[in-house]
This record gives C-alpha cells, structure tokens and sequence, in this order.
C-alpha cells in the first residue's frame, strides 16, 4: 500500500472555536490555530513531498505556511478548493437545529443552499481537483499535501471510506489517501494534534 497523499485540515479559527460555520468567511487562524499549523512539520518530518497545495482562504495558506518553509517548497493556491459555501449559514452556530437544517442539504444534494451552492455543484468542483492532487503524488514519487476545510474533509471521506464522518479529524489533523492494487483508501493520520500509531514513512 502506498501512501499517496496528505488532507491537512487547517487551524482553528475563533468560527471554528465559537463552534460556528465558516462557509466563505475568509477568516485567519487565531492563535491556537498558529500553533497547531507550527506542529505539522513535526508529522511530516519523516516525508519527501512533491507539492503543496491550499484553498484560496487565508487561513488554509496560514496552515501551509510552516510547512512550506521546512521543506523549501513554495505553495499554490486554488480557488476551487474552497470550501462548501454555505451561504447564509456562514458565521451562525452549529447548533442542533442549523446542523438539521443544513442536513436536508447534503442529503438532497442538487438543492441550492440559501446564499451559497448546492452539495452537487461542490463535489462537482471539488472531486477532480481532489484527484488531480492525488495524481500529483502518485505519479510525482513522493506524497503531495493539500490544506484543506472540514467540508472537503467529509467529501474525501465519502469518495474512500463510503461515509462523511468516519474520518472525521479535529483542526489541524491530517488524512492520509493511500493506493493499493484494489484502488484508493483513506484513514485518518493525526486525528487531535496526536500521531496515529501508523505515522511513519511506510505507510503501513
């Protein structure tokens, strides 16, 4: 099995510790978000990588940031890796009754979110860019690395392990996209800022 590609998901944010959507509020990381950004090259310390990629959020390149730098790679940024707009949910809470609302969404995917775009137009966005970044390492002879928000999480999710949470990872956590003769996998590498056992360069 070989390990193909890296899913940094970006800092925290003060919407991420408010508990609250995002969408395309163009917020940076606070300061624990810095923090966390600070601690990935210590993750990958033990990998070569062929690029590295972000959203065209600020708080996605701010992530990056740390990482570039210890590994003398400059960063592109992608517009169409940004996250799922969710309109005129951004910047409220995520509680039980938005979290239900914004859920009759994702499970009619062609139905436009106020404000924002549908989950459809997303995947339909998001999913060849996804694979092109897999490509990039695969075909590149070291892994790429992209950092990337919880929506885009929950899709990697569903595309290579068949449902939105169970890879699911807290700021600043890291999914691994591995390649084996029956296709692609994922599992998540840095679940908490905390190194899964299989954190190591073979991928085992």
């Amino acid at each position: 099995m070989k390990l193909v590609a890296f899913f940094i998901r970006h800092g925290e944010t003060d919407l991420n510790k408010s508990d609250s959507f995002r969408g395309d509020i163009d917020i940076p990381l606070n300061e624990e978000g810095q923090t966390q950004a600070e601690e990935i090259p210590h993750y990958l310390s033990a990998y070569k990588l062929s690029a590295l990629y972000h959203s065209g959020m600020q708080r996605t390149a701010q992530t990056l940031e740390p990482l570039a730098k210890a590994k003398g790679l400059n960063t592109v940024g992608m517009q169409n890796l940004n996250s799922l707009d969710t309109g005129d949910f951004a910047g409220k809470p995520k509680n039980e009754e938005n979290r239900d609302k914004l859920a009759y969404y994702r499970d009619n995917p062609e139905e436009t979110i106020p404000g924002g775009e549908s989950v459809q137009s997303f995947r339909d966005r998001i999913d060849p860019i996804l694979m092109n970044i897999i490509k990039v390492g695969e075909e590149g002879g070291a892994p790429s690395a992209a950092c990337v928000h919880g929506s885009v999480i929950r899709e990697i999710s569903r595309l290579f392990d068949k449902s939105y949470d169970s890879l699911k990872v807290e700021p600043g956590g890291i999914i691994g996209v591995f390649k084996d003769q029956n296709g692609y996998s994922a599992k998540a590498l840095v679940k908490e800022n905390e190194a899964e056992e299989d954190m190591d360069p073979a991928g085992s």
